[in-house]
Protein backbone atom coordinates (compact mmCIF):
# COMPACT_ATOMS: atom_id res chain seq x y z
CA UNK A 1 0.00 0.00 0.00
CA UNK A 2 2.87 2.62 0.89
CA UNK A 3 4.41 1.59 -2.51
CA UNK A 4 1.20 2.86 -4.43
CA UNK A 5 0.95 6.22 -2.84
CA UNK A 6 4.25 6.88 -3.07
CA UNK A 7 3.47 5.68 -7.04
CA UNK A 8 0.54 7.71 -7.38
CA UNK A 9 2.16 10.76 -5.70
CA UNK A 10 5.52 10.69 -8.23
CA UNK A 11 2.92 10.45 -11.11
CA UNK A 12 1.06 13.14 -10.20
CA UNK A 13 4.09 15.34 -9.54
CA UNK A 14 5.57 14.58 -12.65
CA UNK A 15 1.91 14.91 -14.49
CA UNK A 16 2.31 18.59 -12.40
CA UNK A 17 5.39 19.50 -13.67
CA UNK A 18 4.40 18.85 -17.12
CA UNK A 19 1.24 20.91 -17.04
CA UNK A 20 3.51 23.70 -15.48
CA UNK A 21 5.77 23.83 -18.38
CA UNK A 22 3.56 23.55 -20.35
CA UNK A 23 1.64 26.53 -18.78
CA UNK A 24 5.12 28.49 -18.88
CA UNK A 25 5.85 27.69 -22.45
CA UNK A 26 2.85 29.02 -23.26
CA UNK A 27 2.74 32.20 -21.05
CA UNK A 28 6.39 32.52 -22.41
CA UNK A 29 4.64 32.75 -26.37
CA UNK A 30 2.87 35.19 -24.96
CA UNK A 31 5.14 37.31 -23.52
CA UNK A 32 7.31 37.18 -26.72
CA UNK A 33 4.02 38.63 -29.18
CA UNK A 34 3.62 41.04 -26.35
CA UNK A 35 7.30 42.11 -26.63
CA UNK A 36 7.49 42.38 -30.49
CA UNK A 37 4.07 43.90 -30.70
CA UNK A 38 5.10 46.97 -28.12
CA UNK A 39 8.20 46.95 -30.19
CA UNK A 40 6.63 47.12 -33.70
CA UNK A 41 4.72 50.38 -31.97
CA UNK A 42 7.87 51.63 -29.59
CA UNK A 43 11.50 52.15 -30.13
CA UNK A 44 13.19 49.65 -27.95
CA UNK A 45 14.58 51.99 -25.23
CA UNK A 46 11.16 53.61 -24.93
CA UNK A 47 9.98 50.33 -24.72
CA UNK A 48 12.40 49.26 -22.14
CA UNK A 49 11.38 52.48 -20.20
CA UNK A 50 7.96 51.51 -20.27
CA UNK A 51 8.41 48.06 -18.98
CA UNK A 52 9.95 49.45 -16.25
CA UNK A 53 7.04 51.29 -15.08
CA UNK A 54 7.91 54.88 -15.82
CA UNK A 55 4.46 57.08 -15.91
CA UNK A 56 5.59 59.61 -18.10
CA UNK A 57 8.15 59.95 -20.81
CA UNK A 58 8.96 63.05 -22.36
CA UNK A 59 12.40 63.91 -23.45
CA UNK A 60 14.44 67.12 -24.34
CA UNK A 61 17.22 65.93 -27.59
CA UNK A 62 19.37 68.59 -28.36
CA UNK A 63 20.13 67.31 -31.55
CA UNK A 64 18.03 65.02 -33.59
CA UNK A 65 17.39 64.62 -37.80
CA UNK A 66 14.34 64.42 -38.97
CA UNK A 67 12.93 63.33 -42.31
CA UNK A 68 9.69 63.33 -44.04
CA UNK A 69 9.05 61.52 -47.24
CA UNK A 70 6.06 62.59 -48.96
CA UNK A 71 4.33 60.71 -51.94
CA UNK A 72 3.51 63.52 -54.71
CA UNK A 73 -0.30 63.58 -56.37
CA UNK A 74 -0.63 60.05 -54.54
CA UNK A 75 -4.22 61.23 -53.64
CA UNK A 76 -5.52 62.05 -56.86
CA UNK A 77 -3.97 58.79 -57.66
CA UNK A 78 -6.32 57.09 -54.92
CA UNK A 79 -9.18 58.82 -56.44
CA UNK A 80 -9.37 56.42 -59.28
CA UNK A 81 -8.17 53.39 -57.31
CA UNK A 82 -10.26 50.89 -55.49
CA UNK A 83 -9.23 50.77 -51.72
CA UNK A 84 -7.92 47.87 -51.46
CA UNK A 85 -5.52 48.14 -54.44
CA UNK A 86 -4.85 51.78 -52.57
CA UNK A 87 -4.49 50.30 -49.79
CA UNK A 88 -2.34 47.48 -51.20
CA UNK A 89 -0.07 49.70 -53.36
CA UNK A 90 0.30 52.10 -49.88
CA UNK A 91 1.72 49.45 -47.84
CA UNK A 92 3.89 47.81 -50.19
CA UNK A 93 5.74 51.71 -50.74
CA UNK A 94 5.97 51.94 -46.74
CA UNK A 95 7.36 48.02 -46.34
CA UNK A 96 10.40 48.99 -48.51
CA UNK A 97 10.82 52.19 -46.16
CA UNK A 98 10.29 50.38 -43.00
CA UNK A 99 13.66 47.87 -44.40
CA UNK A 100 15.39 50.83 -44.88
CA UNK A 101 14.81 52.37 -41.55
CA UNK A 102 15.90 48.74 -39.97
CA UNK A 103 18.79 48.77 -42.76
CA UNK A 104 20.07 52.06 -41.63
CA UNK A 105 19.04 51.69 -37.65
CA UNK A 106 16.80 54.45 -37.55
CA UNK A 107 13.49 54.96 -36.37
CA UNK A 108 10.27 54.95 -37.86
CA UNK A 109 7.98 57.96 -36.06
CA UNK A 110 4.62 57.43 -37.95
CA UNK A 111 3.11 57.19 -41.45
CA UNK A 112 0.74 60.64 -42.18
CA UNK A 113 -1.58 59.41 -45.15
CA UNK A 114 0.90 59.36 -47.97
CA UNK A 115 3.74 60.64 -46.37
CA UNK A 116 6.59 58.93 -44.10
CA UNK A 117 8.05 60.42 -41.09
CA UNK A 118 11.67 59.06 -39.63
CA UNK A 119 14.43 60.20 -37.00
CA UNK A 120 17.59 59.74 -36.21
CA UNK A 121 19.62 60.78 -33.35
CA UNK A 122 17.11 59.39 -30.60
CA UNK A 123 18.90 57.01 -28.63
CA UNK A 124 22.99 56.30 -29.06
CA UNK A 125 22.81 53.42 -31.11
CA UNK A 126 24.52 55.24 -33.95
CA UNK A 127 26.38 58.24 -33.67
CA UNK A 128 26.27 59.02 -37.97
CA UNK A 129 22.42 59.41 -37.60
CA UNK A 130 22.46 62.26 -40.29
CA UNK A 131 24.37 60.92 -42.90
CA UNK A 132 22.01 57.43 -42.45
CA UNK A 133 19.15 59.76 -42.92
CA UNK A 134 20.38 61.76 -45.70
CA UNK A 135 21.28 58.01 -47.68
CA UNK A 136 17.80 56.56 -46.68
CA UNK A 137 16.69 59.93 -48.73
CA UNK A 138 18.40 58.71 -51.74
CA UNK A 139 17.18 55.07 -51.46
CA UNK A 140 13.86 55.91 -50.67
CA UNK A 141 13.89 58.18 -54.03
CA UNK A 142 15.47 54.74 -55.88
CA UNK A 143 12.55 52.64 -54.44
CA UNK A 144 9.94 55.27 -55.81
CA UNK A 145 11.66 55.51 -59.34
CA UNK A 146 12.18 52.19 -60.06
CA UNK A 147 8.75 50.91 -58.50
CA UNK A 148 6.71 49.27 -61.68
CA UNK A 149 3.18 50.82 -60.25
CA UNK A 150 4.76 54.51 -58.99
CA UNK A 151 6.77 55.02 -61.98
CA UNK A 152 3.74 53.93 -64.69
CA UNK A 153 1.25 56.55 -63.03
CA UNK A 154 4.39 59.07 -63.18
CA UNK A 155 4.18 59.43 -59.95
CA UNK A 156 7.25 60.90 -57.37
CA UNK A 157 8.07 62.03 -53.97
CA UNK A 158 9.55 64.93 -52.35
CA UNK A 159 11.90 64.50 -48.98
CA UNK A 160 12.80 67.22 -46.74
CA UNK A 161 15.55 67.23 -43.83
CA UNK A 162 16.55 69.31 -40.97
CA UNK A 163 18.38 68.91 -37.98
CA UNK A 164 18.14 70.06 -33.98
CA UNK A 165 16.14 69.91 -31.30
CA UNK A 166 13.05 68.15 -30.54
CA UNK A 167 10.68 66.82 -27.55
CA UNK A 168 10.01 63.48 -28.27
CA UNK A 169 7.79 61.47 -25.67
CA UNK A 170 4.60 59.24 -25.21
CA UNK A 171 1.70 60.15 -25.32
CA UNK A 172 -1.78 58.38 -24.48
CA UNK A 173 -3.20 55.27 -22.48
CA UNK A 174 -4.91 53.32 -25.10
CA UNK A 175 -3.32 53.16 -28.62
CA UNK A 176 -0.25 55.37 -27.83
CA UNK A 177 2.21 56.78 -29.81
CA UNK A 178 5.74 57.84 -29.76
CA UNK A 179 6.00 61.10 -31.26
CA UNK A 180 8.35 64.84 -32.19
CA UNK A 181 7.38 67.93 -31.32
CA UNK A 182 9.07 71.46 -31.97
CA UNK A 183 10.58 73.58 -34.51
CA UNK A 184 12.85 71.26 -36.06
CA UNK A 185 9.98 68.59 -37.28
CA UNK A 186 8.02 71.92 -38.48
CA UNK A 187 10.85 73.00 -40.58
CA UNK A 188 11.40 69.24 -42.01
CA UNK A 189 7.43 69.07 -42.83
CA UNK A 190 7.88 72.09 -44.17
CA UNK A 191 10.53 72.24 -46.52
CA UNK A 192 9.14 68.93 -47.98
CA UNK A 193 6.46 70.49 -48.99
CA UNK A 194 8.21 73.20 -50.66
CA UNK A 195 10.54 70.57 -52.61
CA UNK A 196 10.09 69.45 -56.10
CA UNK A 197 8.57 66.16 -56.70
CA UNK A 198 12.09 63.88 -56.87
CA UNK A 199 14.29 66.25 -54.82
CA UNK A 200 15.32 66.01 -51.25
CA UNK A 201 15.78 69.31 -49.47
CA UNK A 202 18.07 69.67 -45.97
CA UNK A 203 17.90 72.65 -43.61
CA UNK A 204 21.33 74.57 -43.16
CA UNK A 205 22.50 72.58 -40.00
CA UNK A 206 21.89 69.67 -41.95
CA UNK A 207 24.02 70.70 -44.66
CA UNK A 208 26.75 72.11 -42.55
CA UNK A 209 26.98 68.57 -41.49
CA UNK A 210 26.96 66.41 -44.49
CA UNK A 211 29.11 69.33 -47.17
CA UNK A 212 32.07 67.44 -48.76
CA UNK A 213 30.06 63.89 -48.48
CA UNK A 214 27.38 64.41 -50.55
CA UNK A 215 26.73 66.59 -53.75
CA UNK A 216 24.11 69.43 -53.03
CA UNK A 217 22.75 72.36 -55.47
CA UNK A 218 23.20 76.09 -55.14
CA UNK A 219 21.17 77.45 -52.18
CA UNK A 220 17.79 78.58 -52.21
CA UNK A 221 15.68 80.64 -50.19
CA UNK A 222 12.21 79.41 -49.57
CA UNK A 223 9.51 81.46 -47.96
CA UNK A 224 7.72 79.09 -45.46
CA UNK A 225 4.39 79.97 -43.57
CA UNK A 226 5.14 80.52 -39.73
CA UNK A 227 8.94 80.80 -40.17
CA UNK A 228 9.60 83.40 -43.60
CA UNK A 229 12.61 83.33 -45.36
CA UNK A 230 14.52 79.73 -44.66
CA UNK A 231 18.20 78.96 -46.80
Amino acid sequence: IIYLLIRFFVQKKEMFQTELGEKNRLLQVEQDKSERLLLNILPQHIAQRLKQDEKTIADGLGDVTVMFADLVDFTRLAERMPPRQMLDLLNNVFSNFDWLTEKYRLEKIKTIGDAYMVAGGLSEERVDYVEAIANMALDIRDVIRQHPALSHQKLDIHIGIATGPVVAGVIGTKRFIYDLWGDTVNLASRITSGAVPGTIQVDETTYRRLNGRFLFEQPQILLLKGKGKVT
